[in-house]
């Protein structure tokens, strides 16, 4: 199904699309519980305010919410929503207000904007936030291994092996890692196994064979983790008959 086609149909159904620099989903609250995703995520309301719930940082209803890497919360929302997984140096990642450590709102204006987008449908959303922003760019040593990871969850398998490959100490390259991508190199991993997971349910596979693909030690270990990372179970998902666009 393309793009355009989703743009047209993601008001009776929820749709869940991926691109190298981000994963986005548009449709009504799947009733997520706590969690804490491995990258950053901005979330938006069509239809409303809806309620954040954070572990640290408190209750409050916004219309928006950017919410750094590995920060517990859950939405909360009668209306539908649209979340985007921002990888490092991702566009998405300019909405966060400079100096917030925890979750806040995005700056009205380009709320207005974002929201407007994402109500038009998911081809509307992705033009926007394809557009070149000025971001800190990442290094470029670590730029490469987080695209080497991406494109291969199997790929530097250990840190130490990452490191060499960067020219760089563990120990410097983990903090440098955590400094340019928001997250562990641990968890990027991870969420590059979650990924590899969404390629393969497009293409038809079952879940086992999903997650042995994807490098996860059995579909339990898949489970554990979807959960961890969005909130609800990757059943679930499957039973809101989501559509998926993965490029």
């Amino acid at each position: 199904m393309t793009v355009a086609a989703l743009s047209q149909t993601c008001g009776a159904a929820p749709v869940l699309w991926m691109r190298p620099r981000h994963v986005g989903y548009l449709g009504p609250d799947l009733g997520v519980g706590m969690h804490d995703t491995a990258i950053a995520c901005l979330g938006l309301a069509l239809d409303g305010p809806f309620t954040v719930d954070t572990a640290e940082h408190g209750t409050f209803v916004t219309s928006s919410v950017f919410v750094p890497a590995r920060v517990r919360h859950r939405i909360v929302s009668e209306g539908r929503i649209a979340l985007l997984f921002a990888e490092p140096g991702s566009a998405v990642t300019g909405c966060a207000l400079s100096g917030s450590a925890g979750p806040c709102a995005v700056d009205p204006a380009e709320e207005a904007v974002l929201i407007a987008a994402a109500r038009a449908g998911v081809a509307s959303l992705q033009r926007l936030i394809s557009d070149p922003k000025p971001l800190r760019s990442i290094d470029p040593r670590i730029d490469v291994i987080v695209r080497e990871i991406r494109a291969d969850p199997a790929a530097h398998p250990r840190a130490e092996d990452a490191a060499a490959a960067a020219g760089l100490s563990e120990y410097y390259f983990l903090r440098m890692f955590a400094a340019h991508t928001g997250t562990t190199f641990r968890r990027y991993r991870q969420w590059a196994r979650v990924r590899m997971v969404f390629v393969g349910m497009e293409a038809g596979h079952d879940l086992t064979r999903c997650a042995a693909d994807a490098g996860f030690a059995s579909p339990s270990h898949l489970s554990e983790t979807f959960r961890r990372t969005f909130g609800l179970s990757l059943t679930a998902v499957l039973n809101s008959r989501v559509s998926l666009d993965i490029r």
